[in-house]
């Protein structure tokens, strides 16, 4: 059983052992029954934020869930790494951090051409942008945010927004996310919802 099917079965059993009912563990963090059923069933991996929540209503820790295994050591190298082009999607990206069972973090590098305006996204998680060259917009909820060479920004995830490149300038942002933005086939993850 892998580390993040024992998440699942750790959950359930914390849960069923304080007696509490799927519905009051959702009316506690704000997260649904459906959603809660998946993740105890290993169907859906939970973010960061949402993991923070079943932990509390749990009276736990995200530790104390998570059980801490021991983290893989990955190195990802310049010159070993491959730019992808995102699937129906314009830019490219570098993963720059690895995939394994426990993660909770990922981190790509995008490529993002003049004169970009993406689709409108929302998920459950957060986001830290952090611009390596050029200038990029972020809109979040309807508030635009310019950023330019060294400039970062953080946020919630579950807040629609999307993000434009001017039409003279490209851009090449380092992302790190609690969600994984792109899959294994170089598309948008499913678990984000494309509100446009």
């Amino acid at each position: 059983m892998t580390d993040h099917m024992k998440l699942g079965k750790r959950i359930r059993d914390a849960r069923r052992q304080r007696r509490l009912t799927l519905e009051r563990v959702a009316s506690m963090t704000g997260l649904s029954v459906g959603f809660l059923s998946q993740v105890e069933r290993n169907i859906t991996k939970p973010s960061l934020a949402s993991l923070a929540l079943i932990a509390q209503s749990l009276e736990m820790t995200v530790s104390g869930l998570l059980q801490e295994s021991d983290l893989p050591i990955s190195v990802s190298r310049r010159e070993g790494r491959i730019a992808y082009q995102i699937k129906d999607e314009a830019g490219s990206y570098e993963r720059l951090s690895t995939s394994f069972p426990t993660q909770l973090l990922s981190a790509v590098k995008l490529y993002l051409p003049s004169a970009l305006r993406s689709k409108v996204f929302s998920y459950d998680g957060e986001l830290i942008v952090y611009v390596l060259g050029g200038t990029i917009r972020y809109v979040i909820e309807g508030v635009i945010y310019e950023l330019q060479s060294g400039d970062s920004l953080h946020f919630s995830t579950s807040k629609p927004h999307w993000v434009a490149t001017p039409s003279d300038s490209t851009a090449e942002i380092l992302v790190l996310s609690t969600q994984q933005v792109v899959d294994d086939y170089h598309r948008i993850s499913q678990h984000i919802n494309v509100l446009d």
